[in-house]
């Protein structure tokens, strides 16, 4: 894996840590408001195709990085897990019959994956 491919990994990383922060926020401030209601076309849909997007890049340079270094505490079902979650929050958070604690608990769950892949790419073997 060449260092621009690294460099790459670390941005989309960045992104869908934002994306997932996005996500929290929306859920949080508007979705449990009474009387919000998204529009699928104007506020889910893009929002869910640019997460959808990043995460297929993600994934791809995330599996590859996995294979080469063997992180110690990042694993192929970790990053397919992420993956799924992310697609799944970006809709959900959007949805008023969104179970506030199991949503509360993927985001954190997406943001440790997150989190463990910057920091195992700055200190490897730690």
């Amino acid at each position: 894996m060449t260092q621009e491919e690294i460099n790459k990994l670390i941005e989309l990383t960045k992104q869908l840590r934002e994306f997932n922060d996005t996500s929290r926020e929306q859920y949080t401030t508007y979705t449990i408001k009474e009387g919000f209601t998204a529009d699928f076309y104007t506020d889910v849909k893009p929002f869910a195709d640019r997460v959808f997007m990043t995460a297929n890049k993600w994934r791809e340079l995330a599996e590859q990085w996995v294979r080469e270094y063997r992180p110690t505490y990042v694993y192929p079902m970790q990053l397919s897990n992420a993956y799924d979650q992310l697609l799944e929050t970006s809709v959900a958070a959007f949805q008023k019959d969104t179970k506030s604690k199991r949503f509360k608990d993927t985001i954190k769950s997406i943001d440790y994956i997150l989190d463990t892949i910057l920091i195992q790419i700055k200190q490897p073997n730690e």
